[in-house]
């Protein structure tokens, strides 16, 4: 993978999963930043953030299995699941041995699975950054995309996620709207999911979207979404792409409704993957904001 030496500088580890190898991210050292992917993304989407804090903290990026480069099981060894993806969270969290507090930065999916685990551990959840995110039910003044429904709800679920890799190639370009992501980059995103038998995860991602209360993870959301005021007071930095197709301002108003002391910043020219389009914006704001926000003892 060509991408490794000038954009991903970074020395792996893998936390084995009854036999499945989920690799992460372990930089620097202090207080402690874990960092939640989602989908079609890995780690790599956290680059620039991890290179800008590690030499203040200690940043902790894992690739959800399936993803990046952790192991791609198939249905028979792995429960695709958002149940299963917090308890992979909770292993790791307990096997880094993190200090009693950490700071969460979630995008997209990693949103859902971050604030599952907050939601069963608040005593441990110092600051939140959220990052075009949910982890509430798709809002009812809101549609599901006709992108997603598509990729969900037809046939062409496995040409587009499996058997083509479109998905993929298609969130890596409209994903990004103030420039487009060198061919290293994009290499980067596509190269960890190139074989069909790879991109399995991407589809149960979607799948996994609870749009009725006999989905197996609606039940688990709707606690989670119960919950969230919990978080009120908790401190909170929202960055936010306008230009997000999916996390739109649909998704941006339910999180300030629950979240009204939440300091908030929009980017108007920005999509669904806002690190891409603003990295050095929102490292110098992760960085003021951890510094507002000290964490107690």
């Amino acid at each position: 993978m060509n991408f490794r030496r000038e954009h991903y500088p970074f020395v792996g580890h893998f936390l084995d999963r009854d036999g499945i190898a989920m690799h992460y991210l372990d930089e620097g050292s202090g207080e402690a930043v874990v960092m939640l992917h989602g989908n079609p993304t890995w780690s790599f989407y956290y680059r620039k953030l991890v290179l800008g804090l590690r030499g203040q903290c200690r940043v902790i990026a894992p690739d959800h299995i399936g993803c990046g480069l952790s192991d791609k099981p198939n249905d028979a060894h792995y429960e695709f699941t958002l149940e299963r993806r917090v308890r992979d969270l909770e292993a790791l969290i307990e096997h880094l041995k993190l200090p009693a507090k950490f700071t969460l930065v979630l995008h997209d999916w990693g949103g859902m699975i971050g604030m599952t685990y907050a939601m069963r551990h608040p005593e441990r959840i110092s600051r939140l950054v959220l990052l075009n995110t949910a982890a509430f039910h798709l809002p009812t003044t809101k549609k599901l995309p006709p992108s997603l429904w598509v990729c969900r709800n037809t046939p062409l679920d496995v040409l587009l996620i499996r058997r083509t890799g479109l998905f993929v190639r298609l969130v890596t370009r409209w994903g990004v709207r103030t420039h487009e992501l060198s061919p290293v980059e994009r290499d980067a995103y596509l190269t960890p999911h190139a074989a069909k038998a790879s991109r399995l995860a991407q589809l149960r991602f979607v799948q996994d979207i609870p749009l009725s209360a006999d989905h197996p993870s609606h039940a688990l959301v709707s606690e989670v979404q119960s919950k969230l005021g919990q978080f009120r007071r908790t401190p909170t930095l929202i960055c936010w792409g306008d230009q997000d197709w999916v996390f739109d301002k649909h998704f941006l108003a339910e999180w300030q409704r629950i979240l009204p002391e939440a300091e908030v910043h929009r980017f108007p020219d920005a999509g669904h993957l806002v690190l891409e389009d603003k990295p050095d914006e929102i490292l110098s704001l992760v960085k003021r904001f951890l510094a507002k926000h000290p964490v107690a003892g």
